[in-house]
């Protein structure tokens, strides 16, 4: 092997020991990263959502959907409160991602007190259960099952339930989906803000917006609610009057909240992490803290791999 390197043209050598020096600092950042993890989730005290201050907060209950369009899994069709989906297609180099994605749309944390609306956009998000099937289309006409020989379902891992169904030949398409469903445990840090009567208006127009989302999804059911003329496109009236629509459901759905505070949950401006699992909090702590320890072993692998290079080539 001490031949090979000294073989090695300036280029070459430089090249590999340039990316091993890389990647060990890599595995450094992230090995500091997630005991930092770790040590935020030991250090925040849980608080009630009604008694919760202003900041940066932890909060322990379920996740509820909110009223209005539901969140639907696009490839099983489920109702959830979160998902993230991937499709990737086999070639000759391996398994290539041809369509990947995620909800964006706000749910509820509940727990013995209140509830939270959560707006998952830039979280960590682990969910409570991850599918993965195989098929031979781009989208999938089955969904995972929970039993058979076919499936191998395994038990909780880091409290994520695993449906993985084996492989077969012909199968060109592997779909992955996570999921966090209503009534799932859930746990959330990150920063915490009450809403009164002042800012409810803000409020109300933010989630105007994500019912239109919604609406503009299902495509045969907004034409089938608003296009009055028939003519298979929704004008500028049609819209405003979905928008109308929108606004009237949302005051109607949300009377009683417009008299009180809201509470919602998202991404700190600072940088602490906003997380969301549906895993225990000792559950994630030996979790980060295990990925801590594998990123610090390879963090003194690689680095003694590049300064046994460094120290071979400069020797010779």
């Amino acid at each position: 092997m001490s031949a090979d390197l000294l073989a090695m043209s300036t280029l070459e050598f430089s090249v590999w020991a340039a990316a091993l020096s890389l990647l060990s600092l890599a595995a450094l950042f992230f090995s500091f990263r997630n005991l930092a993890r770790a040590r935020v989730i030991e250090d925040t005290p849980t608080s009630r959502i009604r008694s919760a201050h202003q900041g940066y907060v932890e909060l322990n209950g379920e996740a509820a959907a909110m009223k209005g369009e539901p969140i639907i899994t696009p490839l099983t069709h489920s109702p959830c409160c979160w998902f993230r989906f991937k499709i990737e297609r086999k070639g000759e180099k391996g398994w290539r991602t041809v369509r990947q994605g995620g909800s964006e749309g706000l749910f509820l944390l509940k727990d013995e007190s209140g509830e939270c609306i959560v707006d998952p956009d830039g979280a960590d998000v682990t969910p409570s259960e991850k599918s993965v099937w195989y098929g031979s289309n781009s989208l999938p006409q089955t969904g995972p099952a929970t039993g058979g020989l076919d499936y191998n379902s395994s038990t909780p891992l880091f409290g994520l339930q695993l449906n993985i169904r084996s492989y077969r030949m012909g199968s060109h398409y592997r779909y992955t989906e996570e999921t966090i469903y209503p009534g799932d445990p859930l746990y959330a840090i990150g920063l915490f803000k009450s809403i009164g009567e002042a800012n409810w208006l803000a409020m109300r127009q933010d989630m105007v917006r994500e019912r239109l989302r919604q609406w503009k999804q299902d495509r045969a059911g907004l034409l089938a609610r608003f296009d009055r003329d028939g003519n298979g496109e929704i004008d500028m009236d049609e819209w405003e009057s979905a928008r109308r629509k929108a606004e009237r459901e949302v005051a109607s759905e949300q009377i009683q909240e417009d008299q009180q505070s809201l509470h919602t949950l998202s991404q700190p401006d600072s940088n602490r992490p906003f997380l969301i699992s549906s895993s225990a909090e000792f559950v994630l702590v030996k979790h980060y803290r295990r990925f801590a320890f594998g990123f610090i072993a390879g963090f003194f692998l690689l680095g003694g791999v590049s300064t046994w290079m460094l120290a071979t080539r400069f020797a010779a």
